[in-house]
C-alpha cells in the first residue's frame, strides 16, 4: 500500500499544491480541515491536476488539540504547511501567533505520538534573509526575532521555528524535521478564486488593478517548485541541511517584471509605471501595505543561496517568465486577446 501522508492547509494555495503533488507521486493524502464542509470544494480543485482516489478528509484545527492524533495515525510523513504568507499589516498578532506557534507544536506533537519518520515544515525566506543587507542568506542565518525591520508576521514564522528547534532537540530520535523556506509564492492556482496575498498582488497586475507597480525586489518562487521540494524533502537521504530555500534564483525579482512580462505576451492591462524607491518610502508613512512592502525588503540584499536545495533535492527551478505566464493563464484571462 502506497504510504500515507498528512497535510495541513490544503484549502490554502500553498498545501493544496502540495497534496497534488504527493497524490501524483502515488502518496496517500490525508488532509486536514477546520471545516470539513469545504470537502467536495478542494477536491474538486486538485481533481483538476491530480488522481484523488487516495485523498481523504480529516478534522484538525491548529488552535485545538482535538483530532491531531486521528490525523496522524498510520503516517509515515507530515507535511505542515497551514500557516499564511501575509504581506500586508496584521490586526490582531494572535491571528498568527497561535496557529503559528502553537499550531506547529501540537502537529509536532502528535506526529511524535504517531511515531511519523519525517516532518516538513513551510516557513518563509525571511527568516533566514530579513536581515541581509549584503551578500548570499544561506540556510545557516537566522534572522533575529527582535530585528527592527522584521513585519509580525515574520516574527511569528521565527517563533514557529523556535518550536521546531527545540522539538528537535528534545527529540534527538525523531521524528527528523525539515523546513523550507520559500520567496513569496506565485504560479497556476487550482481555485479560480484564490485570495492568498501573492496571488492578490499579481492579479492586481495583471488585470490593471494597480495603475503603477511598487520597484521592489523580492525573492519568489512558483508553487510547483515549492510543492516539489517539500514531497523530495520526505525521503532525502543526503542531507547537507534541514532548511531549504526555494526561489525562481539567487537574485531577488523585481515586482515591475511581472508587468513587463505579461505586457511582452500581449497584456494590454499590466501597468507600464513603477514607483520608485524614495516615493514608496514617502508613501509608507500613510499606507499600512506599502509600509509592511518596504520594511521587508528596503535595504536587504534578497539574495538567496539555493544550491543546497538543488543539490540534496535534485531540484532545478521553473523559469520566471514561465511561471508568470502560467499563473496569468489559470486565472482564466487570454492575454494575447485582450
Amino acid at each position: 500500500m502506497p504510504e500515507l501522508v498528512t497535510i495541513t492547509g490544503t484549502t490554502g494555495f500553498v498545501g493544496m499544491g502540495i497534496a497534488a503533488n504527493a497524490l501524483n507521486q502515488g502518496y496517500r493524502v490525508r488532509a486536514t480541515m477546520r471545516n470539513l464542509g469545504q470537502v467536495d470544494r478542494i477536491r474538486a480543485f486538485i481533481a483538476k491536476v491530480a488522481p484523488t482516489d487516495g485523498l481523504e478528509f480529516v478534522k484538525a484545527d491548529l488552535l485545538s488539540d482535538e483530532g491531531w492524533d486521528a490525523a496522524m495515525t498510520g503516517a509515515t510523513f507530515v507535511v505542515h504547511s497551514a500557516s499564511p504568507l501575509t504581506l500586508g499589516q496584521v490586526k490582531d498578532e494572535n491571528d498568527l501567533f497561535g496557529p503559528a506557534v502553537d499550531g506547529t507544536r501540537r502537529v509536532l506533537e502528535a506526529a511524535k505520538r504517531a511515531d511519523v519518520k519525517k516532518v516538513v515544515a513551510t516557513s518563509t525566506a525571511l527568516t533566514i534573509a530579513g536581515h541581509i543587507t549584503e551578500g548570499l542568506a544561506t540556510p545557516a542565518d537566522f534572522t533575529p526575532i527582535d530585528h527592527p525591520k522584521i513585519t509580525l508576521y515574520t516574527k511569528s514564522k521565527i517563533a514557529a521555528e523556535k518550536v521546531v528547534l527545540d522539538f528537535i532537540a528534545a527529540n534527538p530520535t525523531g521524528p527528523q524535521v525539515i523546513t523550507i523556506h520559500p520567496g513569496v509564492i506565485i504560479g497556476p492556482v487550482l481555485n479560480p478564486d484564490e485570495d492568498s496575498e501573492s496571488i492578490g498582488l499579481f492579479r492586481d497586475i495583471w488585470s490593471g488593478a494597480r495603475p503603477a507597480v511598487p520597484d521592489l525586489s523580492l525573492p519568489m518562487a512558483d508553487i510547483r517548485d515549492v510543492a516539489q521540494v517539500h514531497i523530495s524533502a520526505l525521503t532525502s537521504k543526503d542531507r547537507s541541511v534541514s532548511r531549504y530555500l526555494v526561489s525562481f534564483g539567487t537574485e531577488p525579482q523585481r515586482l515591475p517584471d511581472i508587468a513587463s512580462i505579461l505586457r511582452k505576451h500581449g497584456s494590454k492591462k499590466a501597468p507600464r509605471f513603477a514607483i520608485p524607491l524614495p516615493m514608496l518610502r514617502f508613501l509608507a508613512r500613510f499606507n499600512t501595505e506599502i509600509k509592511s512592502f518596504v520594511a521587508s525588503s528596503d535595504g536587504l540584499s534578497m539574495q538567496l543561496d539555493i544550491s543546497a536545495t538543488s543539490k540534496d533535492l535534485g531540484w532545478k527551478p521553473i523559469s520566471f517568465e514561465q511561471s508568470i505566464l502560467d499563473t496569468a493563464q489559470s486565472l482564466k484571462k487570454d492575454l494575447v486577446s485582450e
